[in-house]
């Protein structure tokens, strides 16, 4: 007889391969970017660089903080009404896609930027897996917040 994993068990795998597809893209990148080294320069995006590469653990804390905080309070708590939630449906992803754009604007490694929006889109099929355990568990409340909410 096989156990059915706990629902949250579910969505937790599926955020965390979603993560592991970017953190290992994101080594491929920087692997093959030691080799090959394709960089472009432009002096103007430091600035920006540096405004992304804070804005990007920011948005990624106050997204963890506002899941952890809505489960600790209560188990059935909607945590997609609070925090960065209520704006984007994944704003860990955002936080990422900011970071590692912030990054790449700084090392000018265009490889590093090719293989982590590689990483970014295989992260999405398993961000799908998360959005559908996420309907299995919240239906219809969550079907209504997904088609008002964009994804990132």
């Amino acid at each position: 007889m096989q156990h059915e994993p706990h629902p949250q068990q579910s969505v937790d795998h599926a955020l965390a391969k979603s993560y592991l597809a970017y953190f290992l893209a994101s080594l491929i990148g920087l692997f093959v970017d030691s080799l090959l080294s394709i960089e472009f320069s432009s002096s103007a995006a430091r600035p920006i660089a540096i405004i992304f590469l804070g804005m990007g653990p920011l948005l990624m804390l106050w997204a963890q903080y506002t899941s952890w905080r809505c489960r600790k309070e209560d188990h059935s708590a909607i945590f997609f009404h609070h925090g960065p939630y209520r704006y984007v449906r994944n704003p860990t992803h955002l936080g990422i896609l900011i970071l590692v754009t912030g990054y790449t604007l700084v090392s000018g490694s265009v490889v590093f930027f090719a293989t982590t929006l590689l990483g970014f889109l295989l992260s999405n099929i398993f961000f799908s897996k998360y959005e559908s355990f996420t309907h299995q568990q919240y239906g219809d409340h969550y079907k209504e917040y997904k088609s008002r909410t964009p994804r990132i």
